[in-house]
């Protein structure tokens, strides 16, 4: 086991030899809503760091790793999320990188006195723009696969749908420092 563990790690080291840039960014989120309907207000807060290492030119990994909270009423959940990716980039010029994410997602957290449990696997497209060698801002639109949850994450707001989904509320802005 420890021989191919070892060999694992220098084939992705031999893979990353041309192109050892590192990035580490995040994504920050402050959100409050009122319900026209019932009046119920909404209130999230979401603190995202990402790190991430590009394998070459097209291919980087990284993974998310932060906390949620949101209260909707007398609702409180705080989520301890981790989503691995695999990034491609499928078109890239001097200024701006198109490429796509996939993924999984992973959220553990408390929702009513029980634990809540989020899942997710799929794909984000997503777009940077190089503001110089060492910035970039990110935006990802949409997503392409499953989102669910254990019941009390479903009775605390998480989503359980797949499919496609492209709209201005799955837009998410972050920013991205390479070493």
């Amino acid at each position: 086991m420890k021989k191919f563990l070892l060999m694992a790690v220098m084939a992705i080291m031999t893979l990353g030899a041309s192109a050892q840039d590192w990035y580490a960014g995040g994504q920050l989120t402050f959100g409050r809503t009122t319900d026209s309907a019932s009046g119920v207000k909404s209130t999230q807060v979401t603190v995202l760091p990402e790190i991430g290492y590009n394998l070459s030119d097209n291919f980087a990994v990284g993974t998310v790793v932060g906390l949620s909270y949101r209260k909707a009423g007398e609702q409180e959940k705080t989520v301890f999320k981790v989503s691995p990716y695999a990034r491609y980039t499928y078109l890239s010029t001097e200024r701006v990188d198109l490429f796509v994410d996939g993924g999984v997602d992973l959220g553990i957290g408390r929702a009513q006195g029980h634990t809540a449990v989020e899942y997710g696997i799929g794909f984000r497209p997503g777009v940077a723009l190089n503001l110089n060698e060492k910035f970039s801002l990110v935006a990802h639109v949409g997503f392409l696969g499953y989102q669910g949850g254990n019941r009390p994450a479903k009775r605390n707001g998480a989503p359980e749908n797949w499919g496609l989904d492209l709209n201005s509320n799955n837009l998410m802005f972050g920013f991205y420092y390479h070493f």
